[in-house]
């Protein structure tokens, strides 16, 4: 997914916060808004750039994790409104996809830390996943995004895994933002909730077609299904989408990816993209 204007002050935004949570002085600061103007203008991705940008305010500030307070906030706010909100959706598919996409609106970044269904809107492909799940093979690899998304995801595993299917949820390797790592599989747990975890092996937001590898990368090339929750899977993995069709689950929360998209900022989506599906311009109408 290529730039838009709007991009340019959410990346600035970005390093503002890190250098912050990072305890980073000055410098760094402006070395980061110095490689910002650099890359932007030779029309690098966002992420792309993103990645550049956290790589190097890790290694100038020696902070490992510098979003784990804001994880930890996120965890405990996703079990308090799991306990609310969990019969919200109703017990289908699309109630599942629903609450899985409801998983990816709440972000310390952008909104007030909780989860509101106030207004909620969707717009799902649900017949096109359907024929998906039933006709593709046994396999899903579910590439994860934030933190406390695994509480809200369980309906849509235990769905697939009542399909027949043996489902995998992909943490990152290392921290980068709030997304989930391995090291907060470990520190929250998580495994208790659903033991079937693995890493991508990597630090980066997003995904890379080329730092695909073991089992990932077999998941990936296979007959299998293929879900990336949020914004960040989808800038990476609408780069490959010529290559398979994945499911992408998310909230629209800016207007770069509203306008590849063709949606209203705000709306949450569960679409089907990629593959024999790239391509129709009428997919998402």
């Amino acid at each position: 997914m290529k730039l838009l204007d709007y991009c340019f002050g959410c990346l600035r935004g970005l390093v503002e916060k890190a250098v912050a949570l990072s305890d980073g002085d000055k410098p760094v600061l402006t070395h980061c808004y110095n490689v910002i103007d650099e890359l932007w203008s030779k029309g690098r991705t966002p992420p792309e750039i993103a990645n550049r940008l956290l790589r190097y305010i890790k290694k100038k500030t020696g902070v490992y994790d510098p979003y784990a307070y804001i994880k930890e906030q996120e965890i405990q706010e996703a079990k308090r409104a799991l306990r609310e909100l969990k019969n919200t959706f109703p017990h289908s598919l699309k109630g599942a996809l629903q609450f899985s996409a409801l998983a990816n609106s709440m972000d310390f970044f952008v909104d007030s830390g909780r989860y509101d269904i106030t207004g909620f809107e969707f717009f799902g492909h649900v017949d096109k996943i359907e024929k998906e799940i039933y006709n593709k093979g046994k396999e899903v690899l579910i590439f994860s995004d934030n933190v406390g998304e695994i509480f809200f995801d369980m309906k849509l595993i235990e769905f697939l895994e009542k399909s027949g299917k043996k489902v995998y949820y992909a943490a990152k390797e290392h921290p980068v933002q709030n997304d989930l790592s391995m090291a907060d599989v470990i520190m929250f747990d998580l495994r208790k909730m659903f033991a079937n975890i693995l890493s991508t092996g990597t630090d980066e937001v997003g995904i890379r077609r080329e730092e695909m590898k073991g089992k990932i990368k077999d998941l990936w090339e296979g007959n299998g299904i293929v879900i990336a929750k949020g914004m960040g899977n989808y800038e990476t993995i609408s780069e490959y989408h010529a290559e398979r069709p994945v499911i992408h689950i998310m909230k629209v929360k800016c207007p770069t990816v509203g306008d590849a998209l063709r949606k209203e900022v705000g709306i949450h989506i569960a679409i089907l993209l990629g593959g024999e599906h790239d391509g129709n311009k009428e997919r998402l109408l």
